[in-house]
């Protein structure tokens, strides 16, 4: 509430405000009535305090409305109030001049639309006042106070009060309202719970109620103010000085670790350069959300190397399972493990990532092996069928019973095709021993039939003499290692006379 009376707060409003301000405390007015006759009515109305608060509130709003849409939000997030899910321009107006912070908001009104033509101000016969150079320094306190330079409003208005002392009672007002806005400014970012602020902050309400109230001689009060909230603002400056330099500290403990602290650095360095610019409040929060972002930098590390050692276990295990020796393996997990202990998480990383490659490499080095072993079972387990097929083959055309051996090579052969090498060569050897069984007979066969093995050649390939012929029809060149075939298939006159029997 301010000292206005209530004729002067009726009288600053509209005549659409008066008539709606008739409405709202219900009061009867004649048709036709005067803007005169209007107020005095308001002015005689019962409960003139809520009279004189709801004009007040009608007179800010029809200020506010004039002031763009960013305007507005920009003095709801100053002054703290509450606009989130208010979209429309009237909600925002109604909304500032209802909060409980309506009087700073007038304040600033005030200031910032001060009366621009000081050379019409009165002055008391005799008195020398540069009012030129007073409007300058009012111009230069209203310019620092929006670039948010509280420091250089408050000495351009504190100058331009002391040159203007003499002047009317509005300029002297005017002069005050930068004076508690700068200080306001100036304590706004600082913390509650500081001592320092908590002081400047009690001293400042009680400059807003003699300012409220119109008591401006007292100059003595509003230099405290002054004194106060710059004191208060340097202080918690300094703080904010102190936690940045362990926020880097932290953000240098993180990334000797092995942290990575991009993030940190770069909140870091925005909080440092927030804090050159003045903007206090925005300075610790960032210089706090750099301090985070290390924590969880050097914690997410240590985690990181923990997991790494348990996942590191589990490849040795591995490795051993697949008959691998991880030795080194091991030996490096053990120093990784005695560097986490002493809190080197550098060295407990670069130990880890070591051991890790070693129980790879040992266990790759061991899976070449089994499956150099599997592939030599591949080899012999077809090499066995191939030749057993041919033996079979042969003594189907002499119509030898091969029905055990048949059924042995196909199983070994379906085996095989399912990746069970061990089975496979132990079924390909079974059938092997089955068509072994048959040679005698082959034999015979061959001896009647007048077909006999070669003793000599030349091999198809490299022309060299040095063969061997098998029984089974199949020869090699013992100088190229190359295989052929010396037995061929039967023909039909052959079948015909082996059924005969001649």
């Amino acid at each position: 509430m301010t000292a206005r009376g209530p004729l002067t707060s009726l009288d600053a409003l509209a005549d659409d405000d008066l008539k709606a301000l008739a409405r709202e405390i219900r009061l009867d007015v004649p048709s036709r009535t005067t803007r005169g006759k209007l107020i005095e009515l308001l002015a005689a109305a019962p409960n003139p305090d809520e009279v004189l608060a709801r004009a007040d509130r009608l007179e800010l709003e029809s200020r506010l409305i004039k002031l763009p849409t960013r305007q507005l939000r920009d003095l709801g997030a100053r002054y703290r109030v509450s606009l989130n899910g208010l979209a429309r321009k009237a909600e925002l107006v109604t909304a500032l001049a209802a909060s409980p912070v309506a009087s700073d908001v007038r304040m600033e009104l005030n200031a910032l639309e001060r009366p621009g033509d000081l050379a019409r101000i009165d002055l008391p016969r005799g008195d020398q006042v540069d009012l030129a150079r007073v409007k300058d320094l009012l111009d230069e306190a209203q310019k620092r106070f929006e670039e948010r330079r509280f420091d250089d409003a408050i000495a351009a208005a504190r100058e331009a009060a002391h040159r203007a002392e003499r002047t009317s009672r509005e300029l002297a007002r005017t002069s005050w309202s930068y004076s508690i806005l700068a200080a306001m400014g100036l304590l706004e970012p600082c913390n509650p719970r500081d001592p320092d602020t908590a002081a400047a902050l009690d001293l400042l309400t009680r400059v807003k109620t003699l300012y409220a109230q119109g008591k401006l001689e007292d100059e003595t009060i509003l230099q405290d103010l002054v004194k106060a909230a710059q004191t208060a603002h340097g202080r918690d400056a300094s703080r904010v000085r102190a936690d940045l330099a362990d926020v880097r500290d932290a953000i240098r403990e993180a990334a000797n670790i092995g942290a990575s602290v991009a993030n940190a650095e770069a909140d870091w360095r925005r909080a440092s350069d927030l804090l050159d610019r003045g903007d206090l409040r925005a300075a610790r929060e960032t210089a706090d959300a750099a301090g985070r972002a290390a924590a969880e930098a050097r914690d997410r590390r240590i985690q990181d190397v923990t997991d790494a050692l348990a996942s590191i276990e589990d490849a040795i295990a591995l490795a051993r399972n697949v008959g691998a020796d991880p030795g080194d393996a091991v030996v490096e997990l053990e120093d990784a493990r005695t560097a986490s202990r002493r809190g080197d998480y550098l060295r407990a990383g670069e130990s880890a990532k070591r051991a890790e490659r070693l129980a790879m490499q040992s266990q790759q080095r061991q899976i070449e092996q089994a499956m150099e072993i599997r592939q030599a079972q591949v080899d012999r387990a077809q090499t066995i069928i191939e030749g057993c097929e041919t033996l079979i083959h042969e003594a189907e055309t002499y119509g030898i019973g091969v029905a055990e051996a048949r059924t042995l090579l196909r199983q070994a052969r379906d085996v095989l095709a399912k990746g069970d090498t061990i089975a496979a060569v132990t079924l390909a050897r079974n059938a092997e021993e089955a068509a072994e069984r048959l040679e005698p007979r082959l034999l015979e066969e061959r001896r009647r039939r007048g077909i006999g093995r070669p003793t000599s050649g030349l091999c198809g390939v490299c022309a060299s003499p040095r063969l061997e012929f098998r029984e089974d029809g199949w020869g090699r060149c013992l100088a190229c290692g190359s295989s052929f075939r010396w037995r061929g298939p039967l023909g039909v006159l052959e079948r015909v006379r082996g059924l005969l029997g001649t």
